[in-house]
């Protein structure tokens, strides 16, 4: 009975010493996990502070303005701008050889319908909002305000004597006047695309 005890008090001493080596690891993880929580805590607070300390009026750093530029970008760019205003030259020489040879450039010049339709167009490119193209906004303007104007000029036409009359030898050229404005407001929206 004795070796029986012996033999069991030397397992239980060694059990015993293998449960506290076991907790001597076990608070050895635990201490190394709290120690990398607090770490990752404090990397977290840090990160908090230097986002919050930033001052509202700092903006991050654009790096493509300090890109190195390969000499094809530039010279792709130059030749787009090149064939833009190519393209405006064209139209506009197109616009203004057809009126030149449809029956002269005096006939299709009204002062009036182009203070008009550019007075529409400006007040229109100064409404843009925040993020808007003003030159599209001063296209889209000219377009608007040349319909402005023909509604304005056949509305006036129609209230006239002229009209009372059914004089179509005065009632023509009035119309054609009035068909001036929409020209003008579509003829300044092609160069605005151009310069977009």
């Amino acid at each position: 009975m004795k070796k029986w005890t012996h033999s069991k008090l030397l397992m239980t001493a060694e059990l015993e010493y293998k449960l506290i080596e076991v907790r001597e690891r076990v608070d050895t993880l635990l201490a190394k996990q709290r120690a990398a929580r607090l770490e990752n805590n404090k990397i977290k607070h840090v990160k908090k502070k230097s986002v919050s300390k930033q001052p509202e009026s700092v903006k991050p750093l654009d790096l493509k303005n300090y890109q190195i530029k390969r000499i094809g970008q530039n010279s792709t760019k130059q030749r787009r701008i090149r064939m833009k205003f190519l393209g405006i030259v064209i139209i506009v020489g197109i616009f203004f050889g057809a009126l030149e040879m449809g029956g002269g450039l005096d006939k299709a010049i009204d002062l009036m319908s182009l203070i008009f339709v550019i007075g529409v167009a400006v007040g229109h490119a100064l409404g843009a909002k925040d993020g808007e193209n003003k030159i599209t906004r001063f296209g889209d303007g000219c377009v608007r305000g040349g319909w402005l104007a023909f509604l304005m000029g056949v509305s006036l036409i129609a209230g006239s004597d002229i009209a009372a009359a059914m004089d179509f030898g005065s009632l023509m050229p009035a119309m054609a006047v009035a068909l001036l404005p929409p020209l003008y407001g579509y003829f300044f929206k092609i160069i605005t695309m151009q310069l977009e």
